[in-house]
């Protein structure tokens, strides 16, 4: 039995040591999961039922006038005056099982980040997805998923995974057409699909020529289709 003392130190000393270096994984695990983005700052508004007046005073205005003359016009969104608006949207945002709060956007230089809580976890966490739009020689739209993370935590092959099942039981649910502009903005998300980036204004069809993003704004080109070219 004496000689059997040293043994089961060692083997005590081992299981002490084993348990220590989990520990420590499992804290630095939490640490990078729960980390906060340090541009993380959602806004608050105080009547969420009210139009926000960055649409009312200048996005409406902007695009009615330039819909009407005829002639191509930019746009500048602002970051500040985006999150006015995602501010005063229905929250929570319930994707699938997974519910989110507090949304917020931020311009950069060539790149878009949406950032979110996600507020259906026993601890706060925080996901953040980059987005790099671009418009192709063909001049489609492609919304292209860069990154994913959780905290600190790259998550985007399984945030892509559960996005595309989502994206079919949602089709199969309601039934939507697989061409309309919310499947295509989908498809472009998850597959990097482009797609023809027009809309209607005030009885206006509208086609977004080019994206410029930069520190805090974004600016769109658009090109009035003529009516000819619609029908």
């Amino acid at each position: 039995m004496k000689k059997d003392l040293p043994k089961l130190k060692k083997i005590k000393k081992y299981l002490w040591l084993a348990s220590l270096f989990i520990l420590t994984l499992l804290v630095f695990a939490l640490v990078l999961i729960t980390h906060r983005p340090g541009r993380y700052a959602p806004v608050k508004v105080a009547d969420k039922n009210l139009i926000s007046p960055y649409v009312t005073h200048q996005i409406l205005p902007k695009l009615y006038n330039g819909s009407q003359l005829g002639e191509p016009f930019e746009i500048v969104i602002t970051q500040d005056g985006l999150n006015d608006i995602i501010a005063r949207w229905p929250l929570p945002l319930q994707l699938d099982s997974i519910t989110l709060t507090d949304p917020q956007v931020i311009f950069l230089p060539d790149h878009i980040i949406l950032m979110a809580t996600v507020g259906s976890t026993p601890i706060d966490l925080f996901v953040s997805i980059k987005l790099m739009p671009s418009i192709n020689k063909q001049g489609q739209l492609i919304l292209n998923v860069n990154n994913v993370s959780i905290g600190a935590v790259d998550i985007t092959p399984l945030a892509l995974s559960m996005g595309k099942k989502a994206y079919s039981d949602w089709l199969t649910s309601t039934g939507n057409d697989p061409d309309d502009i919310a499947a295509q903005i989908c498809r472009s998300l998850l597959n990097d699909e482009p797609f023809e980036p027009t809309f209607e204004m005030y009885n206006k069809m509208l086609r977004v020529s080019n994206l410029v993003l930069d520190d805090g704004k974004l600016t769109i080109s658009l090109i009035p289709i003529p009516e000819s070219k619609t029908n």
